[in-house]
């Protein structure tokens, strides 16, 4: 089959044996998947594949099953989208059976494609990670990225007041339509901004997808016994933190992945975002936003515009 290979000069287009679905796994014919920053670390050798998954690069894919194999309740040509550590760019993906989840109603492959990872990424970190409930105000930073403008959706849905912040104040204006209610400017004065905007109590709750020094800023923006889930370093892997700061006000510093978290694991937080999110994604309150979509030909250049970073949702693979 095709699939995504690395070589002296990049991620390009190669030819690899097709997979072979193990002991719970179907096999899926991909016609959709989607990119994470994810996949440009493994293809600088930065972030590779858990023991026994797949060297192909790709968190996600969408689209029928092709051998169910001994799969309860998975049936050849069902419509499925899946969350994936590692595969999801070539034609084929074996399939965790408990990592399958159908194509809401109305959703193409290829809006579908750009689910799963975002998806389950902020249903673990909000809920999973972050106890985030109803009435409880959450900051999102990066929130024009695909993870943020799906986790702004879920926190809406959750019922929690929702901030978001990023580099640049225009991007985040369209956030307003998917549940924002406030959007600021990450940099100097940022804790400040956001206890002027909750009245002087900080929030319960940030999932922060940038890291680096601007993690100190997210922990003084927090409520007393406040959570910050760590989940990201777009800003970098380094920061100086006042540790008094975090023993006086009792806050808790989580840091949290995803893709090393085991088959069994993955599967219950599949479970446990199905139950929420089932009806919401049919009915269209929660949905994946794509910036761009890509033939699978110029996989290249997909990767090139990932790099380059700027695109507002996610940027998505056609089989």
């Amino acid at each position: 089959m095709r699939a995504v290979v690395v070589d002296a000069g990049g991620p390009r287009l190669g030819e690899v044996p097709d997979p072979s679905p193990g002991p719970g796994e179907v096999l899926v014919r991909v016609r959709a998947s989607a990119l994470n920053r994810a996949d440009l670390l493994q293809v600088r050798g930065l972030y590779p594949p858990p023991p026994g998954e797949s060297e192909v690069p790709g968190l996600e894919c969408a689209g029928e099953i092709e051998d169910a194999g001994e799969a309860d309740g998975w049936h050849r040509d069902d419509r499925v989208m899946a969350l994936l550590a590692g595969g999801g760019h070539g034609e084929k993906a074996a399939v965790p059976a408990g990592q399958l989840m159908r194509v809401p109603a109305g959703l193409d492959f290829t809006a579908a494609a750009a689910l799963p990872e975002v998806a389950l990424t902020a249903w673990t970190n909000l809920v999973h990670e972050g106890g985030l409930v109803e009435g409880a105000s959450v900051l999102v930073t990066a929130a024009a990225s695909g993870v943020g403008t799906f986790a702004v959706q879920l926190a809406r849905e959750l019922g929690a007041r929702v901030l978001v912040a990023g580099r640049r104040l225009e991007r985040l204006e369209p956030l307003r339509e998917l549940g924002a209610d406030v959007c600021l400017e990450l940099g100097d004065g940022l804790a400040e901004a956001v206890r002027e905007a909750t009245g002087g109590a900080g929030v319960d709750l940030v999932m922060d997808l940038a890291g680096g020094a601007g993690v100190n800023d997210l922990l003084r923006a927090l409520k007393s016994r406040g959570r910050l889930v760590l989940v990201g370093l777009l800003a970098g892997a380094r920061a100086e933190i006042d540790l008094a700061e975090v023993l006086r006000r009792r806050l808790r510093l989580i840091g949290s992945v995803l893709r090393a978290r085991s088959r069994d694991e993955k599967a219950r937080l599949v479970a446990g975002f199905l139950a929420f999110a089932r009806d919401r994604l049919d009915d269209g309150r929660l949905r994946p936003i794509v910036d761009r979509v890509y033939p699978f030909a110029e996989v290249t250049e997909a990767y090139r515009q990932m790099e380059r970073g700027g695109n507002w949702g996610k940027l998505v693979l056609e089989m």
